[in-house]
């Protein structure tokens, strides 16, 4: 009886570390597919382009905090391919993520998650799925909610007229 019970809990742990991971093995699992784009940013590209770009005091800010990007665009891929990224979405378990924001427009749904400890977002995680547009973009790092308010509110301004 010992043994079955032993078998149990190291199969939900075997089950939980798998969930941990469901994000990374979709990027793992899509990005090979014909005519997917995937882009990997490590923290140190990351460090360089921040070094390098124009100084922009908000989204310098924002992006010294972010510490790696991941953008899977499945846009030009079969409809095969974009029903099977919908489905493993669908079964996305994100028990680890919050929901910050739900978006549904003409059958395009983006999601926005985000993954925080205390007051610092660690992940944001954004899906798209629509009949066109299948994304996945996920940001690491550690920066706070009035972060990224600062920056939309300032290219909110700049769009309607602003400085």
């Amino acid at each position: 009886m010992k043994k079955y019970l032993f078998i149990l809990l190291l199969a939900l742990g075997a089950a939980r570390s798998i969930q941990a991971g469901n994000v990374n093995a979709i990027f793992r699992e899509f990005k090979e597919e014909h005519k997917a784009e995937y882009v990997s940013i490590p923290s140190f590209v990351m460090k360089l382009g921040t070094m390098l770009a124009d100084k922009d005091d908000e989204a310098d800010g924002l992006a010294s905090k972010i510490s790696s990007v991941k953008v899977l665009d499945l846009e030009d891929c079969s409809p095969a391919v974009k029903a099977r990224f919908r489905k493993r979405l669908a079964n996305l378990k994100d028990d680890e993520y919050e929901t910050l924001m739900r978006v549904n427009d003409d059958g395009d749904k983006v999601r926005i998650l985000m993954k925080q400890k205390k007051d610092i977002v660690r992940e944001l995680l954004i899906v798209c799925e629509g009949d066109e547009d299948c994304a996945l973009i996920l940001l690491k790092g550690k920066f706070r909610l009035e972060d990224i308010d600062g920056l939309v509110e300032q290219e909110t301004g700049k769009r309607h007229g602003g400085e």
